[in-house]
């Protein structure tokens, strides 16, 4: 802590003055001298431990040996401290490895650079709901500032090539870490909506497992189904949002396609909703990142309502009425898909006729109105997510335990301890062993889900073609079609088995609050 190191300080300038000497030399006891047998008697515990490990001996996290290519002839000198260190520290601007031989990775930028980095104790709680919703709490603690990591066995370390050679060794390697730090590492002092240029982490050279995790997203509300792409359905064209599907009518079987850009379509609302994801564990490796990348999140929606609030089927119960809770009244008033009819046997291209009481193409309904009745709804849509948050916008790291190191390597180095895959790079690196949990992911905007529609309707129109026909074959739904009135059906169509994919990227998080740490007169923390 800040004012037990000044107490420290304090002590030590009095033992420096001659008067402090003085009471020193009338209060200890002084030096004796010991023989062999007296001192083999005795034991102690030294504070500085010197260990060397001979080329071939390192073992990596996993106790086994290491056999990397990198470790080729290199021993390891080891002087660590056996103690507990306190530390709050701020550090402005931390710039490691500017220019140099890493420019080939990333020119005009340094393997380490970090703007407004603090290190202060783990938090006693986090917030628990709100903006700022799993951000540390240190109000508990008497401020942030007065609270300090805890580094247990701190250390130097060299790699030493050709260490039996008295004319060819040389150091390739230095590093400094420490067996377990407890703590809270922060960068940047705004957790904004965007990537901000010179604050937080700008450039980052190691390697950084994060845990896997839960969280949520909301999305936000658009309309599926009209735009400015004129196409058929399955076509492959991009952005392409028509629908298609089979339909048994009072004159015999049809398909039908929607139309996007028919002045009559004004779409299917999609709300707003609520969606849960899981995030794999990953891990963040290589020189002069700028970005973290996670695949394979994964999310599903159970029960995704297009139509006003209806009857939920007792599959789905829960997750239809929780849906429906979400749901703003008036949300699907003017929905309307205008449809083609066409003749069966045409699905590949689309075209053909509609219904008709004489032969040929002489078609008494060609088009209809739709709209989707109360309770329709897609269900078990599955999304595969990829991840891309700007590494500037990770700003809290807690550090539970975790070992840690920074280092400066002229080659590739593994360095003993280190995980089966955290090979220390040429130049500046910075390493922490146990994965970093990020707590519970909440996003504090509404994610757009555009992207996705054009897959959802692939995905309907498939799931269409394979389930039954649906059903306007009665004499009023006749009538309505024949009188350009608005048809109304109830579908619930299922998606299980089809997976769309959407790209979430610099996402506002609310657990990356910055808390400041500041202490005196620092202003920046």
């Amino acid at each position: 802590m800040k004012n037990n190191n000044s107490v420290l300080l304090l002590f030590c300038c009095l033992l420096a003055s001659p008067a402090a000497s003085a009471s020193v030399d009338t209060k200890m006891p002084g030096m004796q001298s010991l023989s062999d047998d007296e001192l083999s008697e005795m034991t102690g515990q030294a504070l500085f431990n010197l260990a060397y490990l001979a080329p071939g001996e390192a073992k990596d996290a996993n106790g086994a040996p290491i056999s990397s290519s990198s470790n080729q002839n290199i021993g390891f000198y080891n002087i660590g401290m056996e103690a507990e260190l306190e530390l709050n520290a701020n550090i402005k601007n931390l710039q490691l490895g500017c220019g140099g031989v890493n420019n080939s990775v990333r020119p005009a930028a340094c393997d380490i650079d970090i703007k407004n980095l603090s290190l202060s104790g783990i938090p006693s709680g986090f917030i628990g709901s709100g903006s700022q919703e799993g951000s540390p709490d240190y109000s508990g603690d008497g401020g942030r500032a007065a609270t300090s990591a805890l580094l247990t066995n701190p250390f130097v370390e060299f790699a030493i090539k050709n260490p039996n050679s008295a004319t060819m060794r040389e150091i390739v390697g230095a590093r400094f870490g420490a067996a377990e730090i407890l703590g809270m590492l922060s960068a940047g002092v705004l957790n904004g909506t965007a990537p901000i240029p010179g604050d937080g982490i700008q450039s980052l050279s190691g390697y950084m497992r994060v845990a896997a995790t839960t969280g949520e997203v909301y999305t936000q509300a658009t309309t599926f189904g009209s735009n400015s792409v004129g196409c058929v359905p399955l076509s492959g064209v991009p952005g392409c949002q028509s629908l298609g599907g089979k339909v048994e009518t009072l004159l015999g079987n049809r398909y039908f396609r929607s139309l996007p850009t028919d002045g009559q379509t004004t779409g299917v609302s999609v709300p707003s909703l609520n969606v849960g994801f899981n995030l794999p564990s990953f891990t963040v490796t290589g020189k002069r990142m700028t970005q973290a990348v996670a695949t394979n999140v994964s999310a599903t929606i159970p029960w995704f309502p297009i139509a006003d609030a209806g009857s939920c089927p007792a599959a789905y119960a829960a997750e239809c009425a929780a849906a429906n809770a979400q749901l703003i009244p008036g949300t699907f008033d003017d929905d309307i898909l205008r449809v083609l009819l066409t003749e069966d046997g045409n699905s590949s291209t689309w075209n053909g006729c509609g219904i008709g009481l004489l032969g040929g193409c002489r078609s008494l309904v060609e088009y209809a109105r739709f709209k989707m009745a109360p309770g329709s709804a897609i269900t078990d849509l599955n999304l595969d997510i990829t991840f891309k948050q700007s590494l500037s916008m990770f700003h809290n790291i807690p550090l539970t335990g975790s070992g840690g190191y920074l280092s400066l390597q002229g080659q590739d180095v593994h360095w003993p301890g280190a995980n089966v895959d955290d090979i220390a790079q040429q130049g500046w690196w910075m390493s922490f062993q146990e994965p970093i949990d990020l707590g519970y992911l909440q996003a504090q905007q509404q994610v757009d889900v555009s992207d996705v529609l054009p897959q959802l309707a692939d995905a309907v129109t498939t799931s269409l073609l394979e389930g039954d026909r649906i059903d306007v074959s009665s004499l009023g739904d006749s009538i309505d079609a024949l009188t350009n009135a608005v048809l109304e059906k109830r579908l619930v169509v299922p998606l299980t088995g089809q997976t769309a994919y959407l790209t979430l990227e610099n996402q506002q998080l609310k657990s990356q609050h910055v808390v400041a740490n500041c202490w005196g007169s620092s202003t920046f923390c």
